[in-house]
């Protein structure tokens, strides 16, 4: 392991240093040939650096000088500097050092180097008399057995130096420590309070106390105790210890988004360790955390320079790049995430909402869990939020009209008018308003506000402009008029009508913020960001805590990939209007865009809470609830929004979405069927109905809802690619082949030219790569598409093709797991000197994974390395015990090494398992060749 050095020295530094010294010795205060003694008090002062100068001094004069050596070992330690510590007490050693004065030092190097087993060899208590020391010893050795997972061995080292010293805190620490990785939290809990009543200036059970508060999510705690830790004065603990220390205190800081004490504590571990990576993926993860995304790319960067195998590392790129909507590169990275860590719930996520928004709905629900085919993954839940919060953006124009409309009135008419719209029954509310009696003029003015508004709701636009033009007729110096009649021309698609109504709202009303809201809407509808900008700026410049302003600059800003900036609008227009939904639902948008899933659900609870009657909100929390996998916590939110707003279509398919997870799918159907029947465009419910309809052996059923959606512009190529999909569940590959041509021709997207291969290769179709190798052209960069056309040639044993896109993958992503993997088999078929490295290599990255272990261990096989191929091979056969070609390679390797007995009895339950595999017939040779009975099949 390459050594690192905690303290860099400047030039000026180095000469205010020789200064001194030429001062000291002016003096008569410092000699050139350094002294031990002088050495010894430095280094228990904690002056390390001048201690390493007495000693390297002494060794100048004498280089056989042991206690010297000690020292400058002792210093080198201090200072970071692993590797030369290393050197030092070695050589103290072969000077003459007595061992009890190497060992303790010998073992914190290896166990700040990671090399547990030697320190076991090396670091023991034979020939050591002080008990101190022996404890010291047994502390060392019970942490190199903790590392190593030997539990039993690590308990009884522990518990020495606790049979002579029951306060012993680094032995405390230890029992903590290995309570703690097995799951007894509170017996934890309890040795790391004894270790600081026995020790309270311990720096390393304050470290665990910190440890043990962040397992219980409790951060202030935690904070608190890392803080104690660095305040102690003069510890005498390893700079590995500071800078753990260190790096958890930042991430804390940053998980309770106190992002400038972190940039502060992450610019201290540079200053510490300029060549250490993990500073830079701290700094990634504060600017992800703020939202800036080029930055957060650029720091990991850095970090991948020098570990391209950083899982943390990718998981982060993967989150930026999908944020920043790259999505092939979000998927290289993710994809690779899982390849290393299939456990890893936050990557699997977030590939899931990758390839939902390529489109790839199929893979998106095998990525997060078997369902039937076509079901929409729970990625869509993201799209569905973004349609809410557009919805609301569009309505934008109306919102401060609705503001004004909604204030508390005596009059029963409009608040029973008010009840009907807010439950969606519309239609209710238009006609209790048009039945309303003559009032006076501020009723008058609420009545045609919200008739206009119910007009609108239903579609009617030009009812609702009617309306609103008769009005404006009859009041034609009333600002509120003119912008009511403006609000319905925009929805009737009369934007240049509608400016015109706007400016005269404006012109009559100059301090009207309405006005300027309704004009900076229009603007950013029309795409004039930059006018639009100006106005909310403008409405903010009068009214500082204008929560429509804020809200709109914040979408304006998540336009222009201001994230952090966005998060801070809506943030402050929540503060101006805690139970405003618009700025809530745009920061849950953010949030899930990123994937801080844990962010996401608080925020809408938060909104919920702040409006419990509220059904958008109820729907935001039930969605978000859903985009986390808490399916059956997302049902009563849901229940409520349609109960409260019966006929939209958002909320009802959310609530179906629910049922079919918690697997009431006839409540389900009846949902979908409802919004299907009102809104036969809503594409998510036709979809997801389609596919409960096929579930049920209703193709023709589920094939007339794909091809409702085809009649209509906007949603012919999603038409199209549904009836495909519905096609290839039904295994009717030439139908969805056709189904997916049509789609091209109305939209050639990424998605679809994936699923017209698949259909294509499915059909027997000759050459059916060619829609990949034409999108490569056009888009060589889309290391994913690459990925899955060197399948198609491995799988067709066309190696020579898929091995030179397997090349052209790792120039750009060298880390690719599947990539290394399967250019490694290939390889070793070509007899290429590399197979084995890059074998090794993916192995190294996915040491869990029992068919990189196959191929790594092939590797060796061919590489005449049977010996180093058989535990590797071991491990992959238990793992995978089903898998015949891990067992017949395992056969391989035991005879091999001359285990013919071994090999025997893994062919002959190879042989009773019946399995098919490419080498049943080399299998049966090496079976007949280990003395075996003389058949050239499997015994039944």
């Amino acid at each position: 392991m390459r050594s690192t050095k905690w303290k860099m020295w400047t030039l000026k530094q180095v000469l205010l240093l020789f200064c001194s010294a030429m001062v000291l010795s002016g003096c008569g205060l410092a000699g050139s040939s350094g002294s031990l003694d002088a050495g010894a008090r430095y280094q228990a002062e904690g002056k390390y650096r001048a201690a390493y100068i007495e000693a390297k001094k002494v060794l100048q004069r004498k280089d056989t000088n042991g206690e010297a050596w000690l020292l400058l070992g002792k210093a080198s330690l201090m200072l970071g500097q692993t590797r030369e510590a290393l050197n030092d007490l070695q050589k103290a050693q072969a000077n003459g050092v007595p061992k009890a004065q190497w060992v303790v030092p010998m073992g914190e190097v290896m166990q700040a180097t990671g090399q547990y087993d030697k320190l076991l060899q090396v670091v023991s208590t034979d020939a050591i008399d002080d008990p101190h020391i022996k404890a010291q010893v047994q502390v060392l050795r019970g942490d190199a057995y903790m590392a190593l997972k030997h539990f039993d061995q690590a308990e009884r080292s522990y518990h020495s130096p606790l049979a002579l010293d029951s306060t012993n805190a680094r032995a405390l620490v230890g029992m903590a420590r290995m309570s703690a990785a097995n799951n007894q939290f509170d017996a934890a809990d309890n040795y790391v309070n004894q270790a600081l009543k026995a020790a309270p200036e311990s720096p390393q059970a304050w470290i665990f106390k910190g440890d043990l508060a962040i397992r219980n999510r409790n951060f202030a705690q935690a904070e608190s105790d890392f803080q104690k830790a660095l305040d102690l004065k003069d510890p005498h603990w390893l700079p590995q210890e500071r800078f753990y220390t260190l790096t958890r205190l930042a991430s804390i800081q940053t998980q309770q988004r106190q992002f400038s004490k972190a940039l502060e504590n992450i610019q201290a571990l540079q200053n510490m360790s300029p060549q250490n990576p993990y500073p830079h993926y701290l700094r990634a993860l504060v600017q992800y955390r703020q939202g800036h995304l080029d930055d957060t790319v650029s720091e990991l960067q850095q970090v991948l320079k020098t570990q391209p195998d950083n899982v943390k590392a990718q998981l982060l790129m993967g989150a930026a790049n999908y944020a920043q909507g790259n999505y092939a590169q979000a998927e290289m990275y993710l994809s690779n995430v899982m390849g290393m860590d299939t456990s890893n719930i936050q990557a699997r996520k977030l590939l899931a909402l990758t390839f939902y928004r390529e489109g790839r709905s199929q893979q998106a629900v095998a990525t997060l869990r078997p369902l039937p085919p076509g079901n929409p993954s729970d990625a869509e839940l993201l799209a569905m939020l973004q349609k809410a919060t557009a919805k609301d953006s569009s309505s934008d124009v109306s919102k401060p009209l609705a503001t004004a409309s909604a204030q508390p009135t005596a009059n029963p008419e409009l608040a029973k008018a008010r009840k009907a719209i807010a439950s969606g029954n519309t239609a209710e509310a238009i006609h209790v308003l048009e039945t309303m009696p003559a009032s006076d003029s501020a009723t008058e003015a609420k009545r045609v506000t919200l008739l206009v508004m119910a007009h609108l709701s239903e579609k009617q636009a030009l009812k609702a402009v009617k309306v609103a033009d008769a009005y404006a007729k009859k009041h034609p110096d009333l600002s509120s008029a003119h912008l009511l009649y403006g609000t319905a021309l925009v929805a009737a698609g009369e934007s240049s009508r509608a400016r015109t109504e706007f400016s005269q709202a404006h012109r009559l009303d100059p301090s009207s913020a309405a006005a300027q809201l309704s004009l900076g809407s229009l603007d950013a509808l029309e795409g004039h960001n930059k006018d639009a900008r100006q106005r909310y700026e403008d409405v903010l410049k009068q009214h500082p805590k204008n929560a429509v302003a804020l809200t709109a600059l914040g979408r304006l800003d998540m336009l222009d990939g201001n994230k952090a900036k966005a998060i801070e609008r809506f943030k402050q227009a929540v503060a101006a209007a805690p139970k405003s939904p618009p700025a809530y639902l745009g920061l849950v948008v953010l949030y899930n865009e990123s994937g801080q899933f844990d962010e996401a659900g608080s925020t809408a609870k938060e909104l919920a809470k702040a409006n419990p009657d509220s059904p958008e909100a109820l729907n935001a929390l039930g969605a978000t609830e859903l985009n986390s996998g808490h399916h059956s916590e997302a049902l009563k939110p849901l229940q409520q929004a349609v109960k409260l707003a019966p006929t939209d279509p958002l909320y009802r398919t959310n609530l179906a979405r629910a049922q079919v997870l918690n697997k009431d799918t006839q409540r389900a159907k009846n949902n979908l069927l409802q919004v299907v029947k009102t809104d036969p465009s809503q594409v998510t419910a036709v979809t997801l109905l389609a596919f409960l309809k096929l579930q049920d052996n209703d193709l023709p059923g589920a094939i007339t809802l794909a091809r409702s959606l085809q009649k209509q512009a906007a949603t012919r190529a999603a038409g199209f690619g549904l009836e495909g999909d519905l096609y290839m569940a039904n295994k009717s590959w030439g139908k969805a082949v056709q189904a997916y041509q049509q789609g091209l021709k109305a939209r050639y997207d990424r998605p679809l030219v994936v699923k017209y291969f698949h259909a294509l290769t499915q059909s027997g179709a000759k050459a059916p790569e060619t829609p990949l190798r034409q999108w490569l052209v056009k888009h060589s960069n889309d290391a994913a598409m690459r990925l899955l056309l060197a399948q198609y040639y491995l799988d067709h044993s066309n190696n020579t093709q898929a091995a030179g896109q397997y090349e052209k993958v790792l120039k750009a992503y060298p880390t690719n797991v599947d990539a290394l993997n399967n250019l490694a088999w290939i390889y070793v078929q070509q007899h290429r000197s590399k197979a084995t490295s890059l074998a090794k290599k993916a192995y190294e990255l996915a040491p869990k994974s029992p068919g990189v272990a196959d191929t790594y261990a092939w590797a060796l096989i061919a590489d005449n390395q049977p010996q180093d191929a058989l535990p590797i091979l071991e491990k992959a056969a238990k793992a995978a015990p089903k898998a015949p070609t891990i067992q017949y390679h395992l056969a391989i390797a035991q005879a091999r090494t001359g285990d013919k007995t071994g090999a025997r009895k893994t062919l002959e339950a190879l042989r009773r398992s019946g399995a098919d595999f490419p080498d049943k017939a080399a299998m049966e040779k090496l079976y007949h060749d280990l003395g075996g009975a003389n058949t050239t099949q499997a015994n039944r």
